[in-house]
């Protein structure tokens, strides 16, 4: 009586076990493409990290960053900076603290505002009033103002950082309108937000011409009226 009952219950347990092969199976296959993954993806690269502790508005020198090797997949390696442009990020501007040993990310430098130190300072300027908007970076200008019957070089030889067209479709950008950017000193910046206040100049390119800093202010005689 005991004998039919015996072979049933040691089939069911072999029945068990066969998922638990398969599983098993399974997870050895998933280490073994996990592998062969990792050896395709080829070896360690080199990228830059910082020597020491940087922090927010460091203009980067040679001494601030050292070469790290790291394994990273192609969406992270994107965003990393190569040791092979070390001398292309030299002067280039941190955004962000960066702790030693930290991945310089291309996404936090910045290109200085001028190679000596001035400041960065955008204007918006209607292109009639702006050579046509016919300007270009590392063209000179100069700012000249009318007020009260007489015009004045306010500010003279300033260099173009940038020049947007309106393309980009910056915010508060108007119709017929281009943005400057122009590298100042604080007293070039305060002139420049007064003339805006006014909204009575215009930006005359001098690339290649003798400076006209120290230029005397004209008299602008009124136009005789019927």
């Amino acid at each position: 009586m005991t004998a039919p009952t015996e072979a049933p219950r040691r089939l069911h347990r072999r029945r068990n076990g066969t998922p638990h092969l398969v599983m098993l199976l399974a997870g050895v296959l998933g280490l073994v493409l996990t592998l062969t993954a990792l050896r395709d993806r080829g070896g360690s690269e080199e990228i830059l990290v910082a020597s020491r502790d940087l922090e927010v508005g460091t203009v980067l020198r040679p001494g601030d960053l050292r070469s790290a090797s790291v394994q990273a997949g192609n969406e992270l390696s994107s965003h990393l900076t190569p040791a092979s442009r070390k001398a292309a990020v030299r002067n280039r501007v941190l955004t962000a603290p960066t702790r030693v040993g930290d991945p310089i990310l291309a996404s936090q430098l910045r290109t200085r505002a001028a190679d000596d130190g001035r400041r960065a300072m955008s204007i918006p300027v209607d292109r009639a009033r702006a050579v046509n908007g016919r300007l270009a970076p590392g063209d000179r200008v100069d700012v000249v103002m009318a007020s009260n019957g007489v015009a004045s070089v306010v500010a003279a030889d300033l260099e173009v950082l940038d020049v947007d067209g309106g393309e980009s479709g910056a915010f508060g950008a108007r119709q017929g309108e281009v943005t400057v950017t122009l590298a100042v000193d604080v007293g070039d910046a305060q002139i420049l937000a007064g003339a805006l206040a006014d909204g009575d100049f215009v930006l005359t390119r001098v690339t290649g011409s003798p400076s006209a800093r120290g230029t005397a202010p004209v008299t602008i005689d009124p136009v005789p009226t019927r």
